[in-house]
């Protein structure tokens, strides 16, 4: 099984392959065209600061709610 440090490691190599073209962000069948979105790369960035708190050791926090009541 791969380590945390593996896994941030290859998420790492896979957006940098990414972002400079070494992938391909379009892929075309017959006469249509599918494109990677940028939400993909949201969500890598997602899941490379997910492993980055792993490795720090840092919980995810969830924000307190509040109820404002009026008098």
């Amino acid at each position: 099984m791969a380590t945390v440090q593996d896994q941030l490691d290859e998420a790492i190599a896979a957006r940098h392959a990414w972002r400079t073209g070494a992938t391909r962000s379009a892929v075309t069948f017959g006469d249509r065209t599918i494109q990677y979105s940028v939400e993909g790369l949201k969500q890598i960035d997602a899941y490379i600061a997910g492993l980055r708190r792993q490795l720090a050791g840092v919980s995810r926090v969830r924000n307190r709610v509040t109820y404002a009541v009026p008098d």
